[in-house]
C-alpha cells in the first residue's frame, strides 16, 4: 500500500505554486498599468491639436520615450508595437478617408458610428504626414536595435511606392536612421548606399551617413569596434556609387 506524501511537503508544494501565482498576478498588473499609461500618452500625440496642447503632447512624447530607456524588454516591446500600428495607417492615406470609406470597411455599423470613424481619421495627429514623421523621428531618438529595425521595416514598405507620401516618409525614415545611435540603422543606410540608384534617395541617403561619420566617436563602443566601423563607413562613402553625393 503506497504511502500518504507527508503533509508538510504537500504544504510547501501548495506554498510554492501560491507564491508563484502571486507573482504571475502582480507581474500582470505591471504590464496592464504601463499598457495603461502609454495608451494614454498616445492619445495625447494622437488628439493633438484638436484636443491636446502642444505642452500635453510633448509631455506624452517624453513619457514614451522615458518607457522605452528604463523599460524591460516586455515594456520596450509594447512601445514598438503601439508605433508600428500607428505608422502602418500611411497605408491608408493614399485613399480619401470618408463616411464611403468607412462604410466599405465596417458595413454592419451604424451611419453615427461610420461618422466617428471619419471624424477621428479627419483630426488624429498620426493619420497626417506631419504627425507619422514626428513619430519615425521618437524612433530615431531610441537606443537599441529594435527600434532601428522597425524604422528599417517601414523603410522597405515607404521605397516601394510612387506616392509623394511614400517619398516624404521615405526622407523621414532616412534622416531618423542617421540620427539614431543603433549601428544596426547604419548597416541599413550603407545598404541602400550600395544598391538604390534614385538620385534624390542617395543625396539623402549621403547626409544621413554624414551624420553618422561626425558623431562615431561619441559611440559607446570599444575603440577597436569603433575603428572598424570608420573603414566600412570610409569605403561606402568613398566608393563609386556614393562619391559624387558626399562631400
Amino acid at each position: 500500500m503506497a504511502k500518504k506524501k507527508p503533509k508538510k511537503l504537500l504544504g510547501k508544494a501548495s506554498s510554492r505554486s501560491k507564491a508563484s501565482m502571486d507573482e504571475k498576478i502582480k507581474e500582470d498588473k505591471k504590464i496592464s498599468g504601463i499598457v495603461k499609461e502609454l495608451e494614454a500618452a498616445f492619445v495625447k500625440i494622437r488628439f493633438y491639436p484638436v484636443a491636446s496642447s502642444e505642452k500635453e503632447k510633448n509631455e506624452a512624447r517624453k513619457k514614451i520615450l522615458s518607457q522605452y530607456k528604463k523599460g524591460d524588454n516586455t515594456s520596450r516591446q509594447l512601445i514598438l508595437y503601439m508605433f508600428h500600428e500607428n505608422l502602418a495607417h500611411t497605408a491608408g492615406m493614399k485613399l480619401m478617408q470618408n463616411f464611403e470609406f468607412f462604410k466599405r470597411k465596417f458595413p454592419n455599423i451604424e451611419p453615427p458610428k461610420v461618422r466617428m470613424q471619419v471624424y477621428r481619421a479627419m483630426f488624429h495627429y498620426d493619420n497626417s504626414l506631419e504627425g507619422v514623421i514626428e513619430l519615425v523621428g521618437m524612433l530615431g531618438e531610441m537606443e537599441g536595435d529594435d527600434a532601428a529595425k522597425l524604422l528599417s521595416y517601414h523603410l522597405s514598405f515607404s521605397v516601394n511606392a510612387e506616392f509623394e507620401i511614400n517619398h516624404i516618409l521615405r526622407n523621414a525614415i532616412i534622416e531618423a536612421l542617421g540620427e539614431s545611435n543603433s549601428l544596426y540603422s547604419l548597416n541599413v543606410l550603407m545598404s541602400y548606399a550600395k544598391y538604390a540608384e534614385n538620385e534624390k534617395m542617395l543625396q539623402r541617403i549621403a547626409a544621413a551617413l554624414s551624420n553618422w561619420n561626425r558623431k562615431i566617436d561619441t559611440l559607446k563602443i570599444p575603440e577597436r569596434e569603433k575603428e572598424k566601423v570608420r573603414r566600412k563607413l570610409d569605403e561606402v562613402l568613398t566608393s563609386e556609387f556614393m562619391g559624387s553625393h558626399y562631400g
